[in-house]
Order: C-alpha cells, then structure tokens, then sequence
C-alpha cells in the first residue's frame, strides 16, 4: 500500500461528507465519531466504495474499521 493509494482513499472519502467536515478527516479520523455520521451516510459510503473501487463492504467491515486507514486496508484487502 502506498501513501498515495491513501491519500487517494481519503481524499475520495472526504467527497462524500458535506464542505465543513471534509479538512477534519484525516487517515486517523474515526467516522463513526464525526458529527454527520448516521446509517445513510453509511450506506452512502458503502455505494460509493462499490462504484469507484468494485469492492462490496458488509456491517462487520465498518465496524471493524476503526479509522479511515482500516476501511482503506478493509477496501484493499478485499480488491485483491
């Protein structure tokens, strides 16, 4: 994994929360803390995941997902 695949990762990430959020998430954000995080911002965040990266997230990846690195590492994990 290379820190641009991240950077990648976070900067399509920060697209799908609304302008305010966007420069508070980092690589170490955890977003079930965020303030617009909810069940639809969830599945917003799992569409979106299968459409750009053709992976399909399950409730057990999210919550195993403790930071925006561990969704990243999730998503490559199952890429492969």
């Amino acid at each position: 994994m290379s820190v641009n695949s991240l950077d990648t990762f976070l900067n399509f990430l920060r697209l799908l929360f609304k302008e305010d959020s966007r420069e508070t998430i980092t690589a170490e954000t955890n977003l079930s803390t965020l303030k617009e995080w909810s069940s639809l911002q969830t599945m917003i965040i799992v569409n979106e995941i299968d459409k750009e990266y053709n992976v399909v997230l399950d409730v057990d990846d999210l919550k195993n997902a403790s930071s925006v690195r561990g969704l990243f590492e999730i998503v490559q994990l199952k890429k492969r």
